[in-house]
């Protein structure tokens, strides 16, 4: 076993205990696993292996379901029958941090072993690059060591991909486990993580109950599904007293695959963003838009908490999917987005630094104008989007920028509107790039209702009073703004049934927006007429 990275702050070594600590999900424990157990067993100068597994869930892919805790302790114990030294622990939350909270409980002259994968030492120690500082912060000797078998391939996810195909994935599920098994015991293995699968909505709602018992939030009357569209959705938790509260929960409901995957999971960064988003908007912009407030936020159980606007009210989308355009409601959404993206005051980035909050926003620049699919687009079209994707990159600024504001994310109750749903918020970004998504919606639902004159009057009513409020920067904006309509109507045509009927006609307006070459506002206002009237067709 190579030791790695060693850290020694007393001048001398004294005689103590040297614990072995293997933090983990261990979802579930496998060969490579139960050989690196054995190879710090047999190490004389280690006198217990304590095995830390983290609190977190891991997702079965390929399902909504994921495996717990649980199965990994009563897995554990199946493996270490007649093992000496050694122990398992679960970690209130993450089992390196919980790895970590031994320095505090070890005496000066005791070791500290920390075990890693090879590959997490190759790319400078991974999650435990603190370990040097924490051991001349607390006078203890530790190192990180790495795992002396080679690691299995795919890991524990690849078993869990086998787990998913049922028993057609016994075999290669069964070969990945310690040799020195019997066939009972594989067949115990097996059965303990086949049916010990769980929705992750079920364990977060089991979390979620425990979290507003605890905080004495307030009695729970029900809990329902608020979107039901992900593996990892959003909750709405029914209090007894009538009050909504919207939850988002990523702790144990699994970590996140990549952004912009249809069954993909939310990164649980989001949480970190709509938090700082709508504390930024508190604090800074007030232009008579409701927004939620947050009840509850907290960081080691990954845990928003946000309230309801508008109980009684309803999105902007259900009216626009009836054919009703409110030229004042666009008028004051416009208003409230220009202001946001003309803002002077420095925001810190929400995605936790400069390159990250880029990162972010070159990947949604990507998702909604090269990454959209289709079966139907043409060379010409995609080369289009290329073209906008590139020319919105060389002029990417400083701002707030929601980067998902459509009409789904609109709340409306009598003359007040409200703006929800910031988890996809930067401070980076292309103006362009929100309100041309805006306009594409508009242009969607109006092409879809047949609603020429009330759609084009509300179009104009938005662009109108948003280049009124933008001020000089229109003139870097607008040239893209068209195009990114266009670009808005292809993501809708993916994700809304109701366009079948005139998708051709759809996809036709869409390749035109993206083709258009701005010089005025008034080649503005004329494409979009010209659309709403079919004169392209």
């Amino acid at each position: 076993m190579t030791q790695c990275s060693i850290a020694v702050t007393s001048t001398e070594k004294t005689s103590g205990r040297c614990l072995a600590l293997f933090p983990g999900a261990f979802r579930p424990p496998h060969l490579a696993h139960f050989q690196t157990v054995l190879s710090l067993v047999s190490r004389p100068d280690i006198d217990e292996v304590i095995i830390i597994i983290t609190n977190r869930c891991r997702h079965v892919p390929g399902t909504s379901k994921a495996l717990e805790p649980s199965v990994a302790i009563k897995i554990w114990s199946i493996f270490l029958q007649g093992i000496p030294k050694v122990r398992v622990e679960l970690a209130p939350h993450s089992a390196v941090k919980h790895a970590q909270s031994y320095f505090k409980q070890v005496n000066s002259g005791d070791t500290l072993l920390f075990c890693a994968g090879e590959n997490e030492l190759k790319n400078g120690m991974g999650r435990f690059s603190e370990i040097n500082t924490l051991a001349k912060k607390y006078a203890i000797t530790a190192s990180v060591i790495a795992s002396s078998p080679p690691p299995l391939p795919g890991g524990a996810t690849a078993i869990r991909t086998h787990l998913a195909k049922g028993r057609s994935g016994y075999e290669a599920f069964i070969t990945a486990l310690p040799n020195h098994l019997a066939p009972e015991q594989c067949e115990q293995v097996w059965q303990i993580c086949y049916q010990n699968m769980r929705e992750m909505r079920d364990i977060a709602k089991d979390k979620i109950r425990e979290i507003i018992e605890q905080q004495g939030i307030g009695e729970i009357d029900n809990i329902l599904i608020a979107k039901n569209a992900k593996p990892d959705e959003v909750h709405c938790v029914q209090l007894t007293t009538g009050q909504r509260l919207f939850v988002k929960y990523a702790n144990d409901t699994v970590k996140a695959a990549k952004l912009g995957q249809p069954l993909s999971l939310k990164p649980r960064a989001r949480l970190y963003v709509e938090r700082r988003a709508l504390k930024w908007l508190a604090n800074h912009r007030d232009y008579g838009i409701k927004l939620p407030d947050v009840v509850y936020f907290e960081n080691k159980s990954k845990t928003l908490m946000l309230s309801e606007v508008f109980p009684n009210g309803h999105f902007l989308e259900d009216d626009l999917k009836k054919g009703t355009f409110d030229s004042l409601v666009l008028t004051k959404v416009s208003s409230f987005l220009a202001n946001c993206h003309r803002t002077l005051i420095q925001i810190e980035p929400f995605w936790g630094n400069p390159e990250a909050e880029l990162q972010h926003w070159e990947n949604l620049l990507s998702l909604r104008t090269v990454g959209l699919q289709h079966v139907n687009l043409s060379e010409q079209v995609k080369d289009d989007l290329a073209k906008l994707k590139c020319a919105s990159a060389k002029v990417t600024q400083l701002g707030f920028f929601h980067l998902d504001f459509c009409p789904k994310n609109i709340r409306l109750f009598d003359n007040e509107i409200g703006i929800i749903d910031f988890e996809l918020s930067s401070s980076i970004g292309d103006p362009a790039y929100d309100f041309g998504f805006l306009l594409g919606h508009i242009l969607f639902w109006g092409i879809i209702t047949s609603s020429h004159f009330d759609s084009q009057q509300a179009l104009q009513s938005a662009v109108s009073i948003y280049r009124k409020v933008i001020g000089h920067s229109w003139l870097v904006i607008y040239p893209r703004i068209v195009a990114f309509s266009g670009a808005a109507i292809l993501y809708c045509l993916n994700n809304n049934k109701q366009s079948r009927q005139k998708e051709t006609q759809l996809l036709n307006i869409a390749a035109v927006l993206l083709e258009q070459k701005m010089d005025s506002l008034e080649d503005i206002f004329h494409i979009f007429y010209r659309v709403i009237n079919h004169e392209f067709d």
